[in-house]
């Protein structure tokens, strides 16, 4: 069912609360139903023309940059509910308990004339009052403002200040005195920068264009101490509002110092992933320079001191001496490429997220496995796929996942139990995934269920390596993508990384 404008106007002067429809952006009143306007003692096309002093309490509480405060706030944050003293036709004052709202209104006309059916839509503000009569208790006005201004609808601990063009505060509410843990007497006419440390300057030249705009606004972050030395977090939004052709600045604030501890929780866990990751990084290159590079160096010194041997007899043929001399250059060419490789890899261990080609991960991260395999007697078969997959993130987080999933399939189809010494990894492309994949023939999965593998089910070792796939689990997720379990037929285990893949490659 659907009401026509006679119809909705017909609900609105039922009501026995009072409504006012303003402007959102010129505070300008726009329709009353009949309740405000008996209480007004005005008609609708009066209080059309009316200015907000001539409405509203002698009381500076209740002066315009007050209620342009308090409507401007329902703006920004869809709902404000105050207590407000208005004025009547005869001066009398009345106290009312008033809702301010923002409402978009869809096929609305010009502003102040009938709805029509032109299909553009105007945001405007409806107040609904409620007269509290004399016989009523009213709480006390500051204690009322303070407290709920505290229930913002969507928001909370929520305050206004009002600042002048110098970032001075003019007027606080008492609640906002509260978030900044100083007192209201205590703000008045300081500079805003004085109260708090703000994150960007009022002086920075995107603020100071963006507030040289009548309709200007800002978002704003503050870091605040009180005279307890109680640190607090608030999120500001500092906007121009432009009445009867001047400017005031008002700025909501509220609380979100439980959100700047998560984030400064999260960034800690980010550092310290990236730290674990790079430490298992650095204990890898450790692992290959005092063992690998060994192996070469003392088959050099071995050809070299044969060649040494052969010379002092004196009789030594020169092929002999050629070849042996030749061997221990091959050997230093071996040691070379070593230390050339982990060079390129500790390179990369400072890269920032990038778009990388999966594939070149893969391969640089064999080369590391493979001596981890050689050591061990197992075989490692790549198969990458033709269609080079690129992605975004680290390319040394991402090495690090693949390489610590390799080494618990090494240390599977090493196992005396496992016949077939061979593992292989792959790459594949699937719609908007690329994947990793590494399948062993050891012995497979059965016994524990795919949830439990990285808790340390993947492999029966006792040496930790159930950390090492939980740190994998969380460098994938971080970059979007999933780590998943599946029986290898028909035997063994395969485990999939895999990610989205890049704009460069989807396009591409």
């Amino acid at each position: 069912m659907e009401f026509d404008a006679e119809s909705f106007r017909l609900l609105a002067d039922s009501s026995s609360n009072g409504w006012l429809v303003h402007d959102a952006k010129s505070k300008s009143i726009l329709w009353a139903n009949r309740t405000a306007c008996m209480e007004f003692g005005y008609s609708v096309e009066e209080l059309r023309s009316l200015k907000a002093h001539h409405m509203s309490s002698q009381d500076p509480r209740y002066r315009r940059a007050m209620g342009t405060a308090w409507l401007q706030a329902a703006v920004v944050y869809g709902s404000n509910k105050r207590l407000w003293k208005y004025a009547n036709r005869d001066g009398g004052e009345f106290m009312t308990d008033a809702v301010a709202t923002l409402v978009t209104l869809s096929g609305a006309g010009e502003t102040g004339k009938e709805p029509a059916e032109s299909g553009e839509s105007v945001d405007v503000i409806l107040v609904e009052f409620r007269v509290i009569r004399e016989a009523e208790v009213v709480p006390d006005s500051s204690k009322w403002v303070e407290d709920s201004l505290d229930r913002l609808m969507l928001h909370t601990s929520s305050g206004m200040m009002l600042l002048d063009r110098d970032y001075r505060v003019e007027d606080v509410s008492p609640f906002a005195a509260k978030l900044v843990g100083s007192s209201v007497e205590e703000m008045l006419g300081k500079r805003l920068d004085e109260l708090a440390d703000i994150d960007t300057p009022l002086d920075d030249m995107f603020i100071v264009a963006e507030m040289s705009k009548p309709d200007g606004a800002v978002t704003i972050r503050m870091r605040v101490s009180s005279n307890t030395g109680e640190v607090r977090w608030l999120a500001g939004i500092l906007d121009n509002v432009v009445l009867d052709g001047s400017c005031i600045r008002v700025l909501t604030v509220r609380d979100i110092s439980s959100k700047v501890e998560w984030e400064r929780r999260n960034a800690y866990q980010e550092k310290n992933l990236q730290y674990m990751s790079r430490y298992n990084a650095m204990g890898d290159m450790a692992m290959i320079l005092a063992h690998d590079l060994g192996q070469p160096i003392a088959a050099a010194t071995n050809y070299l001191d044969g060649v040494r041997r052969r010379l002092s007899r004196h009789h030594s043929e020169v092929q002999d001496l050629d070849y042996g001399l030749d061997q221990a250059r091959s050997q230093l060419g071996r040691v070379s490429d070593i230390v050339s490789s982990v060079k390129k890899y500790v390179r990369r261990i400072e890269n920032v997220s990038t778009v990388v080609d999966l594939n070149e991960v893969v391969e640089e991260s064999l080369y590391f496995v493979r001596l981890r395999a050689e050591d061990k007697g197992v075989e490692v078969i790549a198969d990458l796929c033709g269609d080079r997959p690129t992605m975004v993130g680290e390319s040394v987080l991402i090495g690090q996942v693949i390489i610590n999933i390799c080494v618990n399939a090494i240390d599977e189809v090493s196992l005396p139990t496992t016949d077939e010494k061979y593992m292989v990894v792959s790459t594949e492309v699937t719609g908007g995934t690329a994947s990793v994949v590494v399948r062993d023939r050891g012995r497979g999965m059965s016994r524990e269920p795919a949830d439990m593998l990285a808790a340390g089910a993947f492999s029966s070792k006792t040496d930790g390596s159930g950390i090492g796939l939980v740190i994998c689990e969380h460098i994938v997720q971080r970059h979007g993508g999933n780590i998943t379990y599946e029986p290898n037929e028909p035997c063994g285990t395969a485990v999939r990384i895999s990610f989205p893949l890049s704009e460069v490659h989807i396009q591409g």
